[in-house]
C-alpha cells in the first residue's frame, strides 16, 4: 500500500513539474498576442481611426492590472510589462500602415471591436497566467534567452530595439510581495 502510494505521489509530482509553464510558452503566447497587430492596423486604415488611443490603452491597462493581481502578480511590473507591449504593437501598426501606402491591401479587416479585442483580452489574461505559473514554479528569465524571445517574435516590424525592450520589461515581472500580519 505505502509503495502504491509513493508510486501514486512520484507521478503526480512528475506530471506538475512537466506541466509548468516554461519561458518559451510565454515567448509564444507574446508573439500570438502582438500577431494580431498587423489586422488592427489594417482595420485601423480602413476605417480611418488613429492607432494611438490614449483612452483605450488605459482600459488595456486596467484589464491587465485585474488580472495581475487575481493571478498575484505585482501590477506595478505587470503594468511595465503592458505598456511595453503597447509600444510594440503600435510600432507595429504604424509600420505596417506605412506599408500600406506604397501597397494597399484589398484583404477585408476582421473586426476590431468584436473578434480582434475578445481575443487579445484573452491572451492578456492568458499571459498573466503563465506569468504567475512560470514565477511560482522558480522560473526566472535569463538573459541568455533574448535570442530565443527575439526569434520568436515573428512580425516582420518590430525591430531588435523594440524586442530588447519588451524582454528587459519581462524580466522585470514579479509575483506580489507577501505581506505578514503581526
Amino acid at each position: 500500500m505505502f509503495r502504491t502510494l509513493s508510486l501514486l505521489f512520484l507521478t503526480l509530482t512528475a506530471f506538475q513539474a512537466s506541466a509548468a509553464v516554461k519561458s518559451s510558452d510565454i515567448f509564444k503566447t507574446i508573439n500570438e498576442r502582438l500577431s494580431y497587430m498587423e489586422d488592427v492596423a489594417l482595420y485601423k486604415a480602413q476605417k480611418s481611426i488613429k492607432i494611438e488611443d490614449l483612452a483605450r490603452e488605459l482600459v488595456v491597462l486596467d484589464k491587465a492590472s485585474l488580472s495581475a493581481q487575481k493571478e498575484g502578480l505585482d501590477i506595478e511590473s505587470v503594468s511595465g510589462f503592458f505598456q511595453a507591449q503597447i509600444s510594440a504593437a503600435k510600432a507595429i501598426q504604424y509600420r505596417y500602415r506605412a506599408d500600406l501606402l506604397s501597397a494597399p491591401s484589398d484583404k477585408t479587416p476582421v473586426d476590431l471591436k468584436e473578434v480582434i479585442r475578445p481575443k487579445l483580452i484573452h491572451l492578456g489574461a492568458k499571459l498573466n497566467e503563465e506569468l504567475a505559473d512560470f514565477l511560482n514554479h522558480g522560473g526566472a528569465f535569463k538573459p541568455s534567452e533574448i535570442k530565443e524571445f527575439s526569434q520568436t517574435l515573428t512580425s516582420p516590424f518590430l525591430s531588435e530595439n523594440d524586442k530588447k525592450m519588451l524582454f528587459n520589461a519581462l524580466t522585470k515581472i514579479q509575483v506580489q510581495k507577501k505581506t505578514t500580519v503581526q
